[in-house]
């Protein structure tokens, strides 16, 4: 058992679906928006979710008209839906009727923690969860510690106050004391390419999960 919730991101492949489920991780995401890195077609995801069982599967969906994402839902029997930066509340509103919407936050090096206080409360009463998105931005947990990106007590605060899933950079070696610290309800992980159909190495991943779950042994 993870002592913490878990989605993995932009999945590509079996061998990551079937690696991230054995982990039992809350949520399983596919990127649905045609033409963008790491999209995947509807009827891989389709083919995948038969091989894979106990995550959510989540549709993954930077800036789509509604009509489309509902049809992406009904078609693939998605559990929930994630939208991009630039999705508006009209949108997340209208998809919050229908099922559990994630928010993405992408924060980028001119990103203030206005912006991001201004689109948490502005959307919080429509969506489940927050993709509080470093990773896109090439940002670290050592990044905020060291003030180059927010700063540490700014992301703890909206963790405490919000439903935040955390994309970012971190070492497993961190992992723990950054969790203590932040207290986020969730961590955001990503897919990647395999070296070839079936294989991949897992080894820096495996180091994040051992720790998730030790974390829970020692409690």
């Amino acid at each position: 058992m993870l002592s913490i919730k878990i989605k993995a991101g932009s999945l590509t492949n079996l061998t990551d679906a079937r690696y991230f489920s054995a982990w039992e991780v809350e949520w399983l995401g596919f990127n649905l928006s045609a033409g963008e890195e790491n999209a995947i077609a509807p009827l891989q995801v389709a083919a995948m979710r038969e091989w894979v069982e106990g995550p959510k599967i989540v549709g993954e969906f930077s800036l789509s008209a509604k009509e489309d994402i509902l049809q992406q839902v009904a078609d693939l029997r998605l559990d929930a839906v994630q939208v991009g930066m630039f999705t508006d509340l009209a949108t997340v509103m209208d998809l919050s009727y229908q099922l559990p919407v994630i928010k993405e936050i992408v924060v980028e090096k001119t990103t203030t923690a206005g912006d991001i206080e201004f689109l948490l409360t502005h959307f919080a009463p429509h969506v489940s969860y927050f993709l509080l998105n470093f990773d896109k931005g090439g940002f670290s947990w050592n990044d905020i510690q060291n003030g180059e990106i927010l700063n540490a007590g700014i992301v703890q605060d909206f963790c405490q106050r919000f439903p935040i899933l955390l994309g970012i950079g971190i070492q497993a070696s961190e992992l723990p004391s950054m969790l203590e610290y932040l207290q986020p309800a969730g961590l955001h992980l990503l897919g990647g390419e395999e070296e070839k159909t079936g294989v991949k190495s897992f080894d820096d991943v495996d180091e994040l999960f051992e720790q998730l779950s030790s974390v829970v042994g020692q409690k």
